[in-house]
């Protein structure tokens, strides 16, 4: 079972938060601290943080390992969903292969069909992921995300939050990202959002997402980037509580064409 920390309101829905790649359920810490009147789920997906042990193999197999810890919670399901990067492709394919389980979605930072060049990924996959033993190397990737806190880049142990093995194997996962065809089947109200600042494959997918998607709500966010929930962490919050309240957006966000 993945490991897992809970946080707000135990009467509260619950809201299931899945983190991006290279972290843990700790980046959400702030958001969900922001979410009082809430039930907060922040578990450690396969491969990282205090999850280490459950290896990462597929993102269908990822998707499974936290339907399971969902279907360990009856009485809270469906749930709401927020995922971001890494655990935004997590949190599609859960969408895809258990949609009983998730009442609204928001994804934010991926992308649609594989990138342009996977080789060139795998390349850099198999160059930088050595360097994720260095306690240096964390701590200057996280902080291009801007993140600063230690207890979010690595585990409270001081030990880092996946293997270079792991590493390879997420960012050549990701590479070779999918799921097209299952894209007219998911009913689930989703808002895909992305920076202003993402990378342009992320960008440009906003509108095919909108297009395909039966319940597809697509938005950027002016002048931020990847982790704008780390810029801009009381936007991120008020678009989370909006959209599971089925309440108007924030009005900084800018709407996408269809």
């Amino acid at each position: 079972m993945l490991y897992c920390t809970e946080m707000g309101s135990q009467q509260g829905d619950l809201i299931l938060f899945l983190h991006a790649g290279s972290f843990s359920g700790t980046m959400w810490q702030e958001i969900a601290g922001g979410l009082p009147e809430r039930r907060c789920l922040l578990p450690d997906l396969p491969g990282h943080g205090y999850s280490r042990n459950i290896e990462l193999q597929t993102l269908a197999h990822a998707a499974d390992t936290v339907a399971a810890l969902l279907f360990e919670k009856p009485q809270h399901r469906p749930v709401h969903l927020v995922g971001l990067s890494f655990g935004g492709y997590v949190g599609l394919i859960l969408m895809a292969r258990h949609p009983q389980l998730i009442s609204r979605a928001m994804l934010s930072g991926i992308h649609l069909g594989a990138i342009p060049n996977p080789r060139m990924m795998r390349l850099f996959a198999r160059a930088i992921s050595p360097l994720i033993r260095s306690k240096w190397f964390r701590k200057r990737m996280a902080a291009s995300l801007g993140v600063t806190t230690p207890e979010i880049y690595d585990r409270a142990d001081g030990a880092a939050n996946l293997s270079p093995r792991t590493l390879r194997k997420l960012l050549n996962l990701v590479a070779v990202f999918d799921v097209q065809d299952l894209l007219s089947e998911i009913n689930v109200p989703t808002l895909m959002i992305a920076g202003e600042k993402e990378h342009p494959t992320i960008l440009q997918s906003l509108s095919e997402f909108q297009r395909v998607m039966p319940h597809c709500t697509a938005r950027t966010v002016p002048g931020l980037g990847h982790a704008w929930c780390n810029q801009d962490p009381r936007l991120f919050t008020e678009t989370v509580r909006t959209w599971v309240n089925q309440s108007p957006l924030p009005s900084q966000l800018t709407a996408v064409a269809r």
